[in-house]
């Protein structure tokens, strides 16, 4: 059945997270980390209250990894083993009462809820984007952090990832403008989104040597 757009009425395409009139969010997610964006003000920047400057397009966008949240669920296991194991033992030495309470509150349960929330939190709200102008992005668990860089202002680009994360698919990717330093942690597809970044870099710097070239040689036409 098809689907249509409910701020501009466009036909979306199969998948779409986005329309690609007007750039409204279609309430479904989509099985690829690309979304489609096109240049519009209530488009991908919305939220970052900055409108897209002409020729800017989105090449990339990403959000962080549903494995953030192993490490938690680990930690939650861990309280629940205890608790049926408590049950377990209560049940067999008749003292019910003392061993199902320890159980049920005991630190691994009460320690993995909060930082499964945390990180859930993380995992919802955070978010990287990348233009052929410029990157965007949030980040941060429990205080987030806000950046928007043009690629020339970036002074390197670096990616990190573990043993987890090579295996289902994220990393860490580190920006550094000639201001700041951001972190982006359990970045999905991270290796491509850092190739990405890297390549849109290099291709800014080449634009920018063209625009000066082409510059100086009107300027020494005009003379």
């Amino acid at each position: 059945m098809a689907k249509f757009c409910k701020n501009c009425g466009t036909k979306l395409e199969e998948g779409s997270v986005f329309c690609n009139e007007c750039g409204t969010k279609s309430g479904e997610s989509g099985p690829s980390t690309n979304r489609n964006y096109n240049n519009s003000a209530n488009g991908p920047f919305s939220e970052y209250k900055i409108d897209m400057i002409p020729g800017e397009k989105v090449i990339r966008s990403s959000q962080i990894h549903v494995g953030c949240l192993y490490l938690p669920l680990i930690v939650i296991g861990i309280g629940i083993a205890i608790w049926i194991f408590e049950m377990i033992l209560s049940a067999s030495v008749g003292f019910f009462p003392a061993f199902v309470l320890l159980g049920f509150i005991n630190v691994f349960t009460v320690v993995g809820l909060i930082w499964f929330l945390i990180r859930y939190y993380g995992y919802k709200n955070n978010d990287l984007i990348l233009t052929n102008k410029r990157v965007f992005g949030k980040c941060g668990l429990i205080s987030t952090t806000q950046m928007q860089s043009p690629l020339n202002k970036i002074d390197s680009v670096s990616y990190s990832n573990g043993l987890i994360g090579k295996i289902i698919g994220y990393g860490t990717i580190e920006i550094a403008t000639t201001s700041s330093h951001f972190k982006f942690r359990y970045v999905r597809d991270g290796q491509t989104f850092y190739n990405d970044i890297f390549n849109q870099v290099e291709i800014s710097e080449k634009e920018k040597r063209i625009e000066n070239a082409e510059a100086i040689a009107n300027a020494i036409k005009n003379e």
